[in-house]
């Protein structure tokens, strides 16, 4: 009985031992499982900086493998472009109020601009009759290019005397000790067939001004004469138009008290030359400004 129970001790150490391997056993394959973990991380991580470091747009291998077991095209979607700001839409500037003087000083200022034009084209006009190619149609700007082609340009010599052009007559005065006579081609006054003054005229006219000026109290007669084109009666009509057109403007320029103003037609009664050539023709179209104490 004594031998029997001596031979049954040594069972719990054996089971103790087994529990002990087993716990071994986990122990270890868990330090397998987290060394496995570590590698695979880092394996991870230096794969991810080649393919960082990898120049070419392809994606990683398992990327790849991961959309095709998606079923994703791999195609990156559009850019989302921002719609540009509305444009601010500018109002056009509101036209600022003048004061009254200011508008007195603009109005002076328009009047002064339009002396000067007034001005510019009357000398215009009388370099084309100069010239004898006078434009009244054209614009003054172009007027005076063709004024300038013209001058550049040299004139061939007239092969015969017959062939040279008219050349426009230029005012003349006569002087007396009773008076003044001047004399002003009607071409570089009025346009062909106008009653009415070009513009420009009141720099010729305004010459006359100190000569009238010096006969205070004189009767003034001004007569205005055409060629022999066109009808009789319009010619002697169109005749007193332009002289009562001088006539205001003179008598508007002077004080018009001091003096006795008379405007008379003519028409082609009296001819300073035969109307039989251009030349004649163009001296007959004249106005005569007669000063007489």
């Amino acid at each position: 009985m004594t031998k029997a129970s001596k031979s049954t001790r040594p069972a719990p150490k054996k089971a103790k031992l087994g529990v002990l391997v087993g716990m071994l056993t986990v122990i270890f394959r868990l330090l397998l499982l987290g060394v496995g973990s570590g590698a695979a991380w880092f394996a991870g991580m230096a794969i991810a900086e080649i393919y960082d470091s990898n120049p070419s747009s392809e994606p990683p291998l398992t990327e790849r493998l991961l959309r095709q077991w998606r079923g994703d095209s791999g195609t990156a979607p559009p850019p989302v472009v921002p719609a540009p700001p509305p444009t601010p839409e500018v109002s056009a500037p509101e036209p600022q109020s003048l004061t009254p003087e200011r508008q007195r000083t603009l109005r002076l200022q328009l009047q002064q601009l339009q002396e000067e034009l007034n001005t510019l084209i009357g000398r215009t006009a009388a370099l084309e009759i100069q010239i004898g190619n006078s434009r009244p149609g054209e614009p003054l700007e172009r007027r005076l290019q063709i004024i300038e082609q013209q001058l550049a340009t040299p004139a061939p010599p007239p092969p015969d005397a017959a062939a040279t052009p008219a050349e426009t007559p230029e005012p003349s005065a006569t002087r007396s000790p009773d008076g003044l006579v001047v004399t002003l081609p009607s071409d570089i006054l009025f346009s062909p067939g106008s009653g009415v003054l070009r513009p420009g005229a009141n720099v010729i006219l305004d010459n006359l001004i100190p000569d009238i000026q010096s006969y205070e109290g004189a009767t003034i007669r001004v007569g205005g004469y055409t060629d022999d084109t066109g009808n009789r009666q319009q010619n002697l009509d169109l005749s007193l138009q332009q002289a009562e057109a001088v006539v205001n403007y003179l008598s508007d320029a002077v004080e018009s008290d001091r003096y006795h103003w008379v405007a008379v037609g003519y028409g082609t009664t009296r001819p300073t030359a035969e109307n039989t050539s251009d030349n004649n023709r163009q001296l007959n179209r004249r106005v005569e400004v007669a000063i007489s104490l």
